[in-house]
């Protein structure tokens, strides 16, 4: 999917007139370690990072830019991309649900996400949150052209992990809440 957007978004830089180009980077980057971690918690946490946080943030900030984007063509390119994101989050949701018993029988397993989501939580925020502002307003061109509104992309990031994020990952036992409102950069606690 990741390649297929790559794709979609080369097209949409020729047609506003620019030329695609793409540097590959050769080296691939490692998955987190989680050190003192199983694997069923390490593989737990790279996918409530990557899929249940990540994913369903983007989703929701795909919807907010179609609010906004006039454009037919950008318009159709932006619900291509959404549509896939969603199907990300959906996963992540279903992975745990598939390791739901397992869950159930470890409180510490449970209780460490919910450690480890204070920081990562904190991490995703400070990477894809935009800052405090104050944001440069976007022109009707820019918006039209399905440019964010960054205002509009932090709250949207802030009102999803609220609202969306954290009660799903209540559900299966994590202590997200207190982990959303205590987020903190310091790993250690």
């Amino acid at each position: 999917d990741e390649l297929r957007h790559t794709e979609l978004c080369a097209r949409v830089v020729e047609a506003l007139g620019g030329v695609a180009r793409v540097e590959v980077e050769r080296a691939t980057s490692l998955m987190p370690e989680h050190r003192g971690c199983s694997p069923e918690e390490r593989a737990l946490r790279n996918v409530i990072y990557g899929s249940c946080v990540s994913e369903v943030v983007n989703a929701a900030r795909f919807v907010a830019l179609l609010d906004a984007t006039g454009d037919p063509y950008l318009r159709d390119v932006t619900r291509q991309l959404l549509a896939d994101e969603v199907a990300h989050g959906q996963f992540g949701f279903h992975y745990l649900e598939a390791w739901r018993p397992w869950l159930e029988e470890r409180p510490e397993v449970r209780a460490s996400l919910g450690r480890y989501l204070r920081y990562a939580f904190a991490v995703y925020e400070s990477r894809h949150g935009g800052g405090d502002g104050p944001f440069p307003a976007r022109t009707a061109a820019e918006l039209h052209a399905g440019l964010p509104d960054l205002a509009v992309s932090r709250d949207v990031l802030h009102q999803t992990v609220a609202h969306a994020v954290v009660p799903g990952l209540e559900r299966f036992g994590i202590d997200a809440s207190t982990a959303w409102r205590t987020r903190s950069l310091d790993a250690a606690g």
